[in-house]
């Protein structure tokens, strides 16, 4: 069975193994207007929207998180060009560690042919190393604004404690 759920532009598509196969009589029919209503599509898969608050509300919580995560930047006396360098940086490593998840997970399975995941391991590398190449411009970027303006020893040390947490 697979389920999807759709929010923020994005979709989510999760399988899920299935101990017994389903025989016709306990798969629920499905009906024209369910059809229509997007609940279930003529394959039975089960969609699930957000509505226009869901989406907000987690938009709300993803940006409450971010902000809670970078009031240390926020709260700091450096210029707004470098704390938003240092965010964007910060965001870089997460979704860095991220795809390294995904890259271990990716290695782990069993799922599929040996193609399949070869494949995978070279979209989820192929990502990886976009997201490192961008890493080292940001890093670029801070080191000529910091010489660009000038920064004094303080405030570079400054940088170089928030640039460790």
């Amino acid at each position: 069975m697979t389920i999807e759920i759709n929010g923020q532009g994005l979709v989510h598509s999760q399988n899920l193994p299935i101990a017994e196969p389903l025989h016709a009589a306990i798969t629920p029919p499905v009906l024209p207007e369910q059809e229509a209503g997007g609940n279930i599509d003529s394959s039975g898969r089960i969609k699930v929207s957000l509505s226009a608050l869901g989406k907000e509300l987690s938009l709300t919580s993803q940006q409450a998180s971010k902000n809670e995560r970078d009031k240390d930047i926020d709260d700091s006396s450096l210029p707004d060009g470098i704390k938003d360098i240092l965010k964007r940086i910060r965001d870089l490593k997460e979704q860095i560690q991220q795809k390294l998840m995904e890259l271990q997970r990716v290695q782990a399975s069993d799922k599929g042919s040996e193609a399949e995941k070869a494949q995978e391991l070279e979209r989820v590398q192929s990502e990886l190393t976009s997201l490192n190449g961008a890493l080292s411009s940001a890093y670029a970027m801070l080191n000529k604004i910091m010489d660009d303006i000038e920064l004094d020893g303080d405030a570079r040390m400054d940088v170089a404690n928030l640039l460790m947490k």
